[in-house]
């Protein structure tokens, strides 16, 4: 009788790669992406919408990267990308477009205030609004792509999953608009694009989720634990606030529901990135656990959250303190 022999298989729970600096990234450099988009279409129609957008969309440009250099746990390997580059991989192209994208977004910042507060005009600056809008694509194809070609994480793998981060980002942004922007004809057809925007993202999540893919399937499977039905129903919760203020908003325009909008809309877009980027982490590539995660509360974790916002709301604050104090000073001369 031969003995039996029995083989034991240990797997170790992974920490995540990717911290919450890669959401907070994620999160505004879509909404800056989307402002420079938007700020090119306003360009010439609405100038006071368009310098707002560009407000919004310059601080978050400039916020993003803070927190993609704090992701890279070695800050210093960025120059790497240029020294050997390596274009069959969509990291090279995202350090050529985020810098390219921020340099060309604060000049046409600079031009329309400077032709607002001083009635100085440039004639390159239809030439920085299409520079602007081409880097602003080409940063939305490589977040969403360099998440999306990870075949190793089959929640992630699928042409959804960059259309949802737009769309989502795109919705927050017109949200924001709304919030910042007076009442009137702007702001009703802001609220109608969120809408529209809206719809559209719950299209892409059903036909993601319900899909014939290898994606689809990750996801209906993920779906069968507590957690991701937890953060499922907060992002249902929170499409039908943002959904309800932003019919509020179109009906009744003003401040009174323009907070809860902004707000709610934040959260959705926020915790959409949460769940796909860091809660997807915590489905292994290689065996049957789950790696578990604890949001720590230091740098990399709350700090980071709470630090990221903080600053961008900060920045907003003195940029638009400076532009104002300007106004003043060239009104009264």
């Amino acid at each position: 009788m031969s003995p039996l022999i029995i083989n034991e298989v240990l797997a170790h729970p992974q920490d995540v790669t990717w911290l919450p600096w890669a959401v907070q990234y994620f999160f505004f450099i879509g909404i800056a992406a989307c402002s420079a988009l938007l700020a090119c279409g306003l360009h010439g129609r609405q100038p006071e919408l368009e310098r707002l957008t560009l407000l919004i969309g310059l601080t978050c440009a400039i916020t993003a990267p803070l927190a993609l250099t704090a992701d890279l746990h070695q800050t210093a390997r960025v120059w790497h990308f240029y020294a050997w580059p390596t274009p069959w991989s969509w990291m090279p192209w995202g350090a050529l477009f985020l810098p390219l994208f921020t340099g060309f977004l604060g000049l046409w910042f600079f031009a329309v205030w400077v032709q607002k507060i001083y009635g100085k005009t440039f004639t390159l600056t239809r030439w920085l609004t299409f520079a602007c809008a081409l880097t602003a694509i080409g940063l939305l194809v490589y977040t969403g792509r360099e998440v999306s070609v990870v075949r190793a994480r089959p929640l992630w793998f699928s042409l959804w999953f960059p259309q949802a981060m737009f769309l989502s980002a795109f919705q927050t942004l017109l949200a924001l608009l709304i919030a910042a922007s007076p009442a009137g004809r702007a702001s009703h057809m802001l609220a109608r694009g969120l809408l529209a925007t809206l719809g559209l993202l719950a299209i892409v999540i059903i036909l993601w989720v319900s899909g014939d893919t290898l994606s689809g399937a990750a996801l209906r499977d993920w779906l069968r634990w507590p957690q991701a039905q937890n953060l499922a129903l907060g992002w249902v919760l929170l499409w039908l606030l943002t959904g309800g203020a932003g019919l509020l908003a179109l009906k009744r325009p003003g401040r009174r529901y323009a907070f809860v909008l902004a707000l709610c809309s934040v959260a959705l877009s926020w915790l959409m990135r949460w769940s796909l980027l860091i809660e997807g982490q915590t489905i292994p590539k290689f065996n049957a656990l789950f790696n578990p995660y604890s949001l720590a509360m230091g740098t990399d974790g709350l700090l980071a959250i709470v630090g990221t916002f903080g600053l961008w709301i900060a920045l907003a604050i003195v940029v638009r303190e400076i532009l104002n104090v300007l106004c003043r000073r060239n009104h009264h001369a």
